[in-house]
């Protein structure tokens, strides 16, 4: 087993600024720099499934409300994203970084994320992308799982354990997303304004956000370097190479 201190998000925080390299430091950035241009100083931003709340460290908004399903010092309050209980209209944007595929019912998040956000509102998302390469890495770690037999717009039936917030199917943003002219037609009070894929060896050479790999340190400069050839990796062969990917939603 490769990979250590799964699901331990105090530790992945306290860690973070001692981690040999900009390894980790740069994946984060990447995963949430782009979402800024959709916050600004008057933004009611809510974060589902914070985790260790690196978010804070790269975001701001005029309130950035940091929420999860277990308790966290840096979590305003617990959450389920599936259960939104913020009122109709009330929120300007939905932060899910690498949460869907951990949900028992993504349909479920969707739907209330149409009733919480105010018309113009964003939902900001970052996911896993179950590439053919990390199919592999799945395998040869067993950190998580994937099951193409689900069906995330199914309300009734689960995509992961109920009871086990960390349970993970990485086939659910493909389900969800491969395909949106589907997803449009499923939920018509949202219009996809951006989509890309992106990371390779950014991710599987970061060490882990809130579990610990085996990885190289790299200097910063080395990682931009790294970025580049996986864009030219995953231009070429999203499907073999791109292991995570992003969407932005905005409410009718």
């Amino acid at each position: 087993m490769l990979v250590r201190y799964a699901g331990d998000a105090q530790r992945a925080r306290e860690e973070y600024e001692k981690r040999p390299g900009s390894n980790l430091r740069f994946l984060l950035r990447k995963r949430f720099d782009w979402m800024q241009r959709y916050l600004g100083p008057a933004t009611y931003a809510v974060e589902v499934g914070c985790g260790a709340g690196f978010s804070e460290l790269f975001l701001h908004a005029g309130n950035l409300e940091l929420t999860d399903a277990e308790p966290r010092p840096w979590a305003r309050r617990v959450v389920d994203a599936q259960e939104l209980p913020h009122a109709d209209a009330s929120v300007d944007a939905l932060i899910a970084n690498n949460v869907i595929h951990h949900l028992a019912y993504p349909d479920r998040f969707f739907r209330g994320a149409a009733r919480v956000l105010r018309p113009g509102g964003h939902v900001l998302i970052q996911e896993c992308n179950c590439s053919w390469t990390t199919r592999i890495a799945l395998r040869a770690t067993g950190h998580e799982g994937y099951d193409f037999s689900a069906d995330p717009f199914d309300p009734t039936r689960p995509c992961n354990d109920p009871s086990d917030p960390w349970s993970a199917n990485c086939a659910i943003p493909n389900l969800l997303f491969d395909d949106l002219d589907r997803f449009g037609k499923r939920y018509p009070e949202f219009a996809v304004v951006d989509s890309g894929m992106s990371e390779f060896f950014v991710q599987f050479n970061s060490g882990g956000v809130t579990a610990t790999v085996p990885y190289i340190p790299l200097p910063w400069a080395a990682m931009r370097v790294v970025d580049v050839v996986d864009r030219v990796l995953v231009a070429i062969a999203p499907g073999v190479f791109a292991s995570q990917r992003r969407l932005v939603l905005r409410r009718a």
